[in-house]
């Protein structure tokens, strides 16, 4: 009986398939001033600047091993989409979940979403905007305005020099400027985001602390702004004589503006 069970056993590990990644990869052509835009739910996205008129997409489609069987997280990356395709004189990428189906186990509905890991390359000044629940975003050295939102994601953007649209929900952010020459606003709730500007960056400054907010800066004429439980507290500065306007709001979270180190 025995050797029975584990003869049934070895059949039954070998009958189920083990979880597999997938790759998609796509390249679309888009002018130097167009748009891309990225819709996904959980995972990473690498985004890389270059000098091509075309957007070139790889994404690694990983199960989630919180949920399910083997044969679950295979069926479910062999059913999650990656939608690369042409929109409105730019390029969508989305990640799609609609074909997931929900798996049963002891009377208990289960369903998880693989991972989506991006690797985007797109011309440099390209417009991007990234709307994200919970992944890892590193973005370098990028020129193109940026509107990025997300929910419990992070992200390091290193070498900013083009705007900056930044809302964050229980999220961690940091953001470095190589030069500060378009309108940054930077919107957080519960969240943590740190700006660093160039030591002698010129700017305009709105700040608003909501309840139980912060924000700090290292630069001259800005000051601490902490808000109380119940109330919020506004403030203004022009910082070197002033320039592209920076705004700041912040409700329960902490904003920070650091000076980088003279070169």
């Amino acid at each position: 009986m025995k050797r029975f069970l584990q003869g049934f056993l070895t059949l039954l590990l070998a009958a189920s398939p083990a979880a597999a990644d997938r790759t998609v990869s796509k390249t679309l052509p888009l002018a130097a001033d167009g748009k891309v835009t990225i819709d996904t739910y959980k995972g990473s996205i690498r985004v890389v600047p270059w000098d091509r008129a075309e957007v070139a997409v790889e994404a690694r489609i990983v199960p989630d091993e919180s949920c399910g069987s083997e044969r679950d997280q295979k069926e479910w990356v062999a059913a999650t989409r990656v939608v690369i395709e042409p929109h409105g004189g730019g390029v969508r990428i989305e990640s799609d979940y609609d074909g997931l189906e929900v798996s049963w186990h002891f009377f208990t509905a289960c369903t998880s979403r693989p991972f989506v890991h991006y690797k985007v390359s797109l011309p440099r000044a390209a417009a991007l905007r990234i709307h994200d629940y919970k992944s890892d975003t590193d973005v370098k050295d990028y020129a193109g305005r940026l509107t990025h939102d997300t929910y419990k994601g992070s992200a390091a953007l290193v070498g900013l020099t083009g705007p900056l649209d930044l809302k964050t929900y229980k999220g961690e952010v940091r953001a470095g400027f190589a030069r500060l020459s378009g309108e940054v606003r930077a919107d957080t709730y519960k969240g943590d985001v740190t700006l660093t500007f160039p030591a002698g960056a010129a700017f305009d400054l709105s700040a608003d602390a909501g309840r139980r907010g912060e924000i700090v800066s290292d630069f001259e004429g800005t000051g601490p702004i902490r808000s109380s439980r119940r109330s919020g507290f506004r403030s203004s500065a022009t910082v070197n004589g002033g320039g592209p306007h920076v705004t700041l709001s912040t409700d329960k979270g902490k904003l920070s503006i650091r000076r980088a180190p003279a070169p």
